[in-house]
């Protein structure tokens, strides 16, 4: 299905690809989507910088398929990447894939009698998938939404489901994406960019049929130590306080309260992550590290609306450092 909109004819999905080196995935990410039982797309990938054999995959397909187009920056990050990206969609729907994950064959073509109802965002649960092939089903609970006075009252359930990490699970409306851009950011970027298309929606409508294989693979910019993550996860808080202040939410307060406690988590959890070289930070950088992260924490959680496994998790991290050992973080969060 095709759309006459403005006078301008235009494709019902693009599929936005951002590329980096991974050469060794591309082929399946990208044979998934041209195999596809929808046929209705464009495929825009952005290659930044790869200096592996990733474009030369990607080419492949560009040659030979009219639908996928390759666009070619120099390096400078998943946000540039993704802002050109936006700036050659000619879809009235865009969603996004990773260049090492890879989709069911009749992911859009079942998605087709939801996004022919015109919603701003179509959100759906997807497929944790590890490097042995283990598969799980992300399983989040949730129901259509029909205005905003209804998103409002549901947002603390998709919050806690973390259905806010990611983009690649949903379908958004082009419109509310026009004016926006990714902020320039090692990872963080899908969660500010929800905050602000929730600020914008009236119709969310929820598939709970997992069609998104998301591979979590050692390597990857979610899954290594980055000593600007407290610094990113700042920059999140602020982007739901903006939205909560607009929404004049009246649980703000508790939400925000779960928010520095999961900020803490994160980024004790990622002071555990490999180094490039496959090694961790030594145990003296890391206590150095949860002291700060606490010092800077603390102040912002009141104990009171934590539960006891929150509260427990808390004192742990604090005995850590109060010992100066922490064997038992350690053997908890390493990957």
């Amino acid at each position: 299905m095709q759309n006459q909109l403005g006078g301008i004819f235009k494709m019902l999905l693009s599929i936005i690809v951002p590329l980096y080196n991974t050469g060794k995935f591309v082929s399946q990410t990208l044979h998934s989507i041209q195999n596809q039982t929808f046929t209705d797309f464009e495929c825009i990938i952005v290659d930044d910088g790869s200096t592996d054999q990733s474009v030369q995959v990607a080419q492949t397909f560009t040659q030979h398929d009219a639908r996928f187009k390759l666009f070619l920056n120099p390096h400078q990050g998943l946000a540039a990447t993704l802002n050109t990206a936006l700036h050659h969609v000619h879809g009235n729907y865009i969603t996004f894939c990773d260049s090492d994950d890879y989709l069911e064959a009749d992911a859009y073509q079942n998605l087709q009698p939801l996004i022919q109802k015109n919603p701003d965002l179509i959100m759906s649960n997807l497929y944790f998938e590890k490097n042995n092939h283990s598969i799980q089903n992300s399983n989040y609970k949730f129901h259509d939404l029909q205005g905003a006075a209804e998103i409002i009252r549901s947002f603390p359930l998709i919050y806690r489901q973390q259905l806010m990490y990611y983009n690649t699970n949903k379908i958004y409306r082009r419109n509310l994406i026009d004016k926006l851009s990714f902020n320039d950011l090692t990872v963080g970027l899908d969660t500010i960019f929800n905050y602000q298309i929730f600020a914008q929606c009236k119709t969310i409508l929820f598939n709970r049929d997992p069609y998104y294989h998301y591979l979590q693979r050692k390597g990857s910019l979610v899954n290594h130590f980055d000593p600007q993550r407290l610094a990113i996860r700042e920059k999140e808080t602020h982007a739901l306080i903006n939205l909560l202040h607009q929404w004049h939410a009246d649980y703000a307060k508790q939400l925000l309260n779960e928010e520095w406690f999961n900020t803490l988590i994160n980024v004790v959890t990622n002071i555990y992550a490999p180094l490039p070289n496959g090694k961790t930070l030594t145990q003296s950088a890391r206590l150095n590290r949860i002291k700060a992260t606490l010092t800077y924490c603390l102040p912002q959680i009141n104990f009171d609306c934590l539960n006891s496994s929150q509260a427990s998790l808390i004192h742990q991290i604090q005995q850590c450092v109060r010992e100066n050992n922490d064997t038992v973080l350690f053997q908890q969060y390493s990957i």
